[in-house]
């Protein structure tokens, strides 16, 4: 389930990331972690949303999205 919009979709075609330390970084496997769906991804009023509540820099923001959507 995409934590912006709360859409369900298939696991395989949501980004998920990871809150560690006071930053959001791509999942490595261990701890908990949350998934967003590419549409809230490319989405800019959901990325401010997700930025706030994450307390990080829009642009920081993005750029880990751009780079999980690339690696899969």
């Amino acid at each position: 389930m995409c934590i912006a919009c709360r859409n369900r979709e298939p696991q395989h075609t949501l980004i998920r990331i990871q809150f560690e330390g006071g930053r959001v970084i791509p999942y490595r496997g261990q701890g908990r972690s949350s998934y967003i769906c590419r549409a809230c991804s490319q989405n800019t009023k959901r990325i401010k949303q997700l930025s706030k509540r994450f307390r990080i820099e829009e642009e920081a923001f993005v750029k880990l999205l751009k780079e999980c959507y690339t690696d899969g």
